[in-house]
């Protein structure tokens, strides 16, 4: 089965189609269009037969908003329409300059096309196969540039054409040249200033003439080519320019000549290819449609919906194409039939939209099969019915002596008499006959024809028809409400404000409210009230019945929308308060960083109040000094822990116990405890895959159950225990390791931790900075030449690690 496939509409879907405004869709189409040929193709839209085809037109059309949704330059396709120039090129006739001119301009844009095609052939591969045959059009590009070298923009030979019509030009030209300065004498001469009716030449058959006064004509001897209408100049050809004439009007002859061959060849070029460019010109009309297609689209606010050949239509928030185009503000609407629904019963007061509802199904038929997409909500499905039939309006044709009912059942049976045609040529295809019917069987008696409508769309729903019908008959309204298959929906009318809503309510039918709107309109209140007794008891109760429905199904709608309406709210206010709790976060963060640094700071006065402590005491040797400094840092050291604790409160240390998780203060490690800190000065902890000592004075113990964030230190960065061959014990104040780092960070480390070992009363510490280019470890034993901690300082040896560590002995 060919997906591509496509028919012209049989008589009755061109037949509904015109009842359905179609063609008026069509020229909305047609308005977003560029080239004379893509317009055409779009005024005669072609309607695919076969799902397979619909769905290829669609996707087609979405591959092209993708494309101008991108941002990717399109080139502009208005192109003229040179068939006919081919044709006859084809058949032997030479083409002019701007003929040539514009097959030069189609070349060109079939060639940006396959190029832009080129780069997204991935991504669009439905409009791939539409510009295929542009496919080879480089191979058009010598013609393209045999004629762009010969002819102007504007469709003007180029003196560049041929060297032979650059020669004849300019020997032209200097002819002419020459009897300009002839002409320039006489104008200027006072000889010929009585003789001349003014002062200009013009030109007669191609030959310079002069206006002379008819009287005085003989004064200059010459050749009379024309006389003006008053008859008071003649135009005369003095005798001694005749020759020079002569050659001027045979250099003139001799460019034609050139040029006509020049056109020849261009044309035999075009001519040889006229074949390839027809295609190429075919495939950019259909893609000019296409992006039609698409720039509709856009202007409806439509979208792709899922379709099928099971006669399923579920259409959301659907609009009506041509009120969106001529209106603001159009109601959407939900429409559903689904695969067990064959009627659909559309009941409600006049002008409240029923006809409308009626006209979007079957416009939404045909734009499916179209490949446009729908103005609609993308969750929405649509069927694919090859035929359709649409009786809508009033019928009534007194040529043929045909009464508005009898016009009407005229298409009834015609109707009926094509179904039964397609059946016995043994198509399976009345599930994919949609049939729109407005108000049927009117213009006779009320109960006949409620009669006879019922039995209409019975027999219609037989034959597995897809039908939508407005109506005001109560059995119909009934009919729908009782029958499996059949389904009612509604269109409110606000009687208070005399006006539709136009919203439809699936489920219920409705009433029409005829006496209601009467009484607004102005009708005397006596005769209303008369009227609406005379309505039979059980008529009057199914009014009202209906009116209470659609009320109750109104409230509950509004209540639905409003419910939606809130969730989005809910909804948008939850994600404004995540993205303010991580702006709060983000906040917090970079505030904490400023702390750190503030702290960082205070940490280095506090360094330099220790250093001049410790210079004090080498003068003064009073141990009081080195007390207070330690104090104070001590006191520091406490403010820090209690402005970068983690959050939650802490757990005090005598609380801790094996397992539990500490924090390390000083060098920003994690870890659990190996063994319980009570009563004892120094602890084991387990930090990452290692083991540290540490001070029992420097944990903190982080709440049970809290998200511990910091990571664990990696074996480059943290501290771990080692014993010297002196039996030195080393833990986290005495060992530092600086790997990797920068040698301002790894400086600032070193000091740190000269600090925190002479304030524990250390006389050890090990520095681990490795080896890697020397530069670390040469800034790192530049200070310690002159720190006032250091004693002396040395390389490690062979068991302590080598020249990679350096070993310091404090004061």
């Amino acid at each position: 089965m060919n997906p591509d496939h496509t028919s012209q509409m049989d008589h009755a879907t061109a037949t509904a189609a015109q009842a359905l405004e179609w063609p008026r869709l069509l020229e909305l189409l047609a308005q977003h269009a560029q080239s004379a040929m893509g317009i055409a193709r779009c005024r005669s839209l072609p309607l695919s037969d076969e799902l397979a085809g619909a769905r290829l037109r669609q996707q087609e059309t979405t591959e092209m908003a993708s494309l101008l949704e991108g941002g990717e330059p399109m080139p502009t396709l208005a192109f003229p329409d040179i068939r006919e120039a081919l044709s006859r090129a084809g058949k032997g006739g030479d083409l002019e300059t701007h003929e040539l001119r514009d097959c030069a301009l189609v070349l060109a844009l079939m060639e940006d096309v396959e190029r832009v095609m080129n780069g997204c052939r991935a991504e669009a591969q439905a409009l791939a196969q539409v510009v295929e045959p542009l496919q080879g059009t480089k191979g058009l590009r010598p013609i393209r540039s045999a004629i762009e070298a010969a002819i102007h923009p504007d469709g003007a030979i180029k003196e560049s054409a041929t060297p032979e019509l650059r020669r004849l030009t300019h020997h032209a030209q200097g002819l002419k040249q020459e009897m300009r300065e002839h002409l320039d004498r006489v104008l200027h001469s006072r000889k010929y200033e009585e003789i001349l009716q003014e002062s200009y030449f013009a030109q007669r058959e191609g030959r310079y003439v002069l206006p002379v006064k008819a009287d005085m004509r003989g004064r200059i001897p010459g050749i009379v080519h024309d006389v003006s209408a008053s008859g008071a100049t003649v135009f005369l050809e003095p005798r001694e320019w005749v020759e020079l004439n002569n050659a001027i009007k045979v250099a003139d002859l001799d460019i034609e000549r050139e040029v006509r061959r020049i056109l020849r060849e261009l044309t035999t070029l075009v001519a040889a290819k006229s074949g390839q460019i027809v295609s190429g010109m075919e495939a950019l009309a259909e893609f000019d449609c296409i992006e039609a297609k698409a720039e509709l689209s856009r202007w409806l606010k439509s979208n792709p919906v899922a379709l099928n050949e099971q006669g399923c239509v579920v259409l959301k928030q659907a609009r009506h194409p041509l009120l969106m185009a001529a209106k603001e503000r159009v109601v959407s609407n939900d429409i559903v039939m689904d695969g067990a629904s064959r009627v659909l019963v559309i009941s409600g007061p006049n002008t409240g939209g029923k006809t409308v509802t009626l006209k979007i199904v079957g416009l939404y038929a045909l734009m499916a099969r179209a490949g446009l997409h729908l103005p609609c909500a993308p969750e929405s499905e649509m069927a694919i019915f090859t035929h359709c039939y649409a009786d809508i309006g009033d019928a009534q044709d007194l040529s043929r002596d045909l009464s508005s009912f009898s016009a009407h059942m005229t298409q009834m049976v015609q109707l009926l008499s094509d179904a039964g045609a397609r059946a016995g040529a043994g198509e399976p295809a009345a599930s994919r006959s949609l049939v729109l019917l407005d108000e049927p069987v009117t213009s006779t008696d009320p109960q006949e024809g409620a009669a006879l409508a019922e039995a209409l769309l019975c027999r219609l729903a037989s034959l597995n028809m897809k039908v939508v019908v407005t109506t005001h008959y109560g059995p119909l309204k009934e009919l729908a409400q009782t029958t499996p298959g059949f389904a009612n929906a509604s269109v409110e009318f606000d009687v208070e404000r005399l006006a539709p809503t136009y919203r439809l309510f699936m489920g219920i039918p409705g009433g029409s409210s005829a006496l209601e709107i009467a009484g607004r309109l102005g009708m005397d209140e006596t005769i209303v009230n008369d009227a609406r007794r005379r309505l039979r008891h059980e008529n009057r109760r199914l009014e009202q019945l209906m009116a209470d429905l659609q009320l109750k199904q109104r409230q509950l709608a509004e209540e639905t929308e409003r419910a939606q309406r809130a969730r989005e709210e809910a909804e948008r206010a939850a994600a404004e308060a995540k993205a303010l709790q991580l702006k709060m976060e983000q906040a917090e963060q970079e505030a904490r960083k400023g702390l750190k640094k503030k702290l960082g700071e205070q940490f280095q006065r506090a360094r330099a109040e220790v250093q001049a402590t410790v210079d004090a005491v080498k003068r003064e040797q009073k141990l009081i000094k080195v007390k207070e400094a330690k104090q104070r840092l001590s006191e520091l050291e406490a403010h820090t822990r209690q402005e970068l604790a983690p959050a939650g409160e802490p757990v005090p240390v005598e609380q801790l116990g094996i397992g539990d998780t500490v924090e390390i203060t000083g060098l920003g490690m994690t870890g659990s405890l190996l063994e319980a800190p009570q009563g004892k000065k120094r602890v084991r902890v387990k930090v990452g895959e290692g083991e540290v000592m540490a001070t029992v004075s420097n944990l903190i113990g982080l709440a049970r159950g809290s998200d511990v964030s910091a990571p664990p230190a990696a074996p480059s960065t943290g501290p771990r225990r080692f014993s010297t061959g002196g039996g030195l014990g080393l833990d986290e104040q005495t060992v530092v390791d600086v790997r990797g780092q920068a040698a301002d960070d790894a400086l600032d480390r070193v000091v740190a931790a000269l600090d925190r070992a002479a304030l524990a009363g250390e006389r050890f510490v090990r520095i681990i900075h490795g080896h890697g280019t020397g530069r670390l470890k040469s800034a790192l034993r530049e200070y310690l030449k002159d720190s006032p901690y250091v004693e002396e300082f040395r390389p490690g040896d062979r068991s302590e690690g080598g020249d990679g560590v350096t070993m310091v002995k404090l004061r």
